[in-house]
């Protein structure tokens, strides 16, 4: 079918200003050339659209069907516009970030980056571990690590896929405090944790489908996986801590698996925004600057401190 889109456009316009002549006004064309067109539309579909008197306008049942997904595709095709121009300009203004602490240098140097290529922004970084609200809090944009909920409100992309946390001890720890064979053991033990409420923490160890929730006060508390890490090198205590992390000293002997056959749950890391079409162009620019360049990072091996 050999449709015109400025016909459709202009359909859209008659409806929503119920108008021949307000349609045409806005336009710059006659009243005449307006009717023309309609006509041409009505025929290139083989039905009848608008009903029209000279003191009223209404849209046939066909024409009703039809108004809804031509106001649809013309909203779809100015948002896509407006949006493409956006990215033709330098972006501009300040955008609020939240990620966690234990991927500050990661995040950080892809910021920098971010920062020298487009002059007109300007980025709030802050660093917590806790859960945010980015509505109430005023944030464009959130780094999460762990399970995503679905939802209508916020766009979820991930950028770096599942890793396994295992429990981790130095063997000088285990010689002095023995090694747990239980998970009831643990609570005999020191632990190390990097997430903590109210001085308490809550491990899910899993094994198969069985599942297993440890909740205890931490020896030590710190937010940052590098020193979790090494404060267990150190023989500080026991830590649940990504494998990828500890690669290197198990085949050293540096570390001792605890625990064989259970798991931490598995959670990635995953680039949260708001879903609505209003986002500004710096904050489109820092969403498609982070999924562009975060993947690339290895977050085992980013560097412990800022460029």
């Amino acid at each position: 079918m050999d449709l015109d889109l400025n016909d459709v456009a202009l359909l859209v316009r008659v409806v929503r200003t119920q108008s021949f002549s307000a349609a045409a006004r806005e336009r710059g064309v006659p009243v005449s050339t307006v009717s023309r067109r309609i006509a041409r539309l009505e025929s290139a579909l083989g039905t009848r659209l608008l009903e029209r008197t000279t003191r009223t306008l209404r849209l046939t049942d066909a024409g009703r069907a039809y108004f809804d997904h031509a106001a649809r595709a013309m909203d779809d095709l100015a948002q896509g516009t407006g949006q493409v121009r956006e990215r033709q300009a330098e972006p501009r203004g300040r955008v609020r970030i939240l990620a966690p602490t234990t991927l500050a240098a990661a995040v950080a140097n892809v910021i920098y980056v971010c920062l020298a290529k487009h002059p007109g922004l300007s980025i709030d970084l802050e660093l917590d571990q806790r859960p945010a609200d980015l509505v109430a809090e005023g944030f464009d944009i959130a780094i999460v690590t762990g399970k995503v909920d679905d939802t209508n409100e916020f766009v979820a992309r991930e950028i770096w896929r599942k890793t396994q946390k295992l429990l981790f001890a130095s063997p000088r720890y285990l010689k002095a405090h023995g090694v747990p064979r239980r998970i009831d053991d643990l609570a005999q033990h020191d632990c190390v944790a990097t997430r903590a409420s109210d001085g308490f923490t809550t491990w899910t160890l899993v094994q198969g489908r069985t599942k297993r929730r440890f909740t205890f006060a931490p020896r030590f508390y710190v937010s940052e996986f590098a020193a979790a890490h090494r404060a267990v090198l150190a023989g500080v205590g026991i830590a649940l801590l990504p494998e990828v992390h500890c690669t290197e000293d198990l085949a050293q002997n540096r570390l001792v698996r605890v625990l064989a056959g259970w798991e931490g749950e598995a959670g990635g890391v995953h680039l949260l925004y708001r879903a609505h079409r209003s986002i500004t162009a710096a904050v489109r620019t820092c969403i498609d600057h982070f999924l562009a360049e975060l993947p690339g990072t290895d977050p085992a091996h980013a560097p412990t401190k800022l460029r």
